[in-house]
């Protein structure tokens, strides 16, 4: 595999089934003709992968990959599992390499670090990427392949002309369906940190963060892989104990003064991808977006017609092809999507959006990006926007940037 390597990208859409789509291709001979896999030995790079490897070491206490500063793949940070994973793929000296959304929850420093060893390592080995946005394609890959929603190959391009058209650019306005606002509480700021800190075990990991979240603001939090965003924003949300005896005010609540963690997430809209996995039942779209008004995986009680209503309008913002659909009938971004409604359909005063486009395909991301900017021109609804990506046209007013310091990571306001 030393000659006339011919590194390929597969280029999709948020309709094709990419699950299915990476098993064709390394068993079923999907690209054989235009480079035959068939008979060589590839490896998957791919969050899969390193989930897959993560349950062998619950389940069989069998650790494949592991470092000196961690013992397992379970106890590394995303960028961390990402870095290991591609150096132990690498070891095993493969024919090709198969890529997975390479660049998905990594932060700058990482996909640095990715795209210079794929790099290096593509002068011997065949690379094959898979990915959704044209920003992603790696710089040494020559041809790119286009399929349908079937799988089915439509179209072959070399690298100019795939990256000579980035198709139409248009802007999606959107009329957002009316919200609950009886719920929204009138405090201003709705949340405030003083000099709050965690730490796990011995391992600092926030110190002395300050933070003051008004209505209306539209902050983007950022910082590296490792440095505590998932830990904040389980702060404000709720969700962790860690909370408890900190200076923390949530929508006029002082943490610890004998509220439920309802009394809270009732003023939240929240979504990360992880919560899919969370839903696996065959609820319809309709039922999956009105979950959201209570938090709930699925519902349990008959919604009203008022409830219903809302979700319809929502639906039909979505699109006419999420109409009628179960949940598990639509892809994975068209399940991204749908969760992103349910955040919102309360309109709650904030809303958190945890690396929201993720596996989002160029039309679905900018689609996203316009419905977040009208929420964002909603004065009453501060949203934090949590991700390692700048989104073109995002356009937030302020940054939050955990960085490090001597003991654990501090946050600093950004203008």
């Amino acid at each position: 595999m030393t000659q006339n390597l011919r590194h390929t990208g597969i280029y999709l859409s948020n309709t094709a089934n990419k699950k299915k789509l990476l098993n064709d291709i390394m068993r079923h001979g999907l690209l054989d003709d235009i480079i035959k896999l068939s008979g060589l030995k590839g490896v998957l790079y791919s969050f899969s992968t390193i989930e897959k490897m993560i349950d062998e070491e619950f389940r069989h206490d069998r650790i494949t990959i592991s470092t000196d500063e961690n013992t397992s793949l379970s106890t590394m940070s995303s960028g961390q599992q990402r870095k290991a994973l591609l150096a132990w793929q690498m070891a095993q000296k493969p024919d090709y390499m198969l890529l997975d959304d390479v660049y998905s929850n990594v932060d700058k420093a990482t996909q640095l670090y990715i795209n210079t060893a794929l790099e290096a390592f593509s002068d011997t080995t065949l690379i094959v990427q898979v990915f959704f946005r044209h920003r992603d394609l790696l710089p040494f890959i020559g041809t790119i392949i286009t399929v349908d929603n079937n799988n089915k190959i439509v179209k072959t391009e070399n690298k100019a002309d795939f990256t000579g058209f980035k198709g139409e650019s248009s802007n999606h306005r959107f009329l957002l369906p009316d919200g609950f606002n009886a719920l929204h509480p009138i405090c201003d700021p709705l949340i405030e940190l003083k000099n709050v800190s965690v730490k796990y075990e011995q391992k600092q990991v926030l110190s002395n963060i300050n933070w003051k979240i008004r209505k209306g603001e539209f902050w983007q939090l950022t910082g590296p892989n490792g440095s505590g965003k998932s830990t904040l924003v389980s702060m404000l949300s709720g969700d962790n104990p860690k909370a408890y005896g900190q200076d923390i005010t949530l929508f006029g609540i002082k943490k610890g003064s004998g509220e439920t963690i309802w009394d809270i997430k009732k003023y939240i809209g929240y979504f990360t991808p992880l919560m899919i996995h969370r839903f696996s039942r065959a609820d319809s779209v309709e039922n999956m977006i009105i979950s959201g008004l209570n938090d709930s995986v699925g519902l349990y009680v008959e919604p009203t017609d008022i409830q219903r209503k809302t979700a319809c309008e929502w639906i039909e913002m979505l699109g006419s092809s999420f109409r009628n659909k179960t949940f598990q009938q639509l892809s994975v971004g068209q399940q991204r999507m749908v969760m992103v409604a349910r955040a919102m359909i309360k309109h709650p005063p904030l809303l958190i959006l945890d690396e929201p486009t993720i596996e989002l395909d160029d039309e679905n991301s900018r689609i996203f990006i316009d419905l977040v900017k009208a929420i964002a021109a909603e004065n009453e609804v501060a949203i934090i926007y949590v991700s390692h990506r700048d989104e073109d046209d995002l356009q937030p007013d302020k940054y939050f940037e955990l960085i490090k310091t001597d003991d654990g990571y501090t946050g600093r306001v950004v203008l």
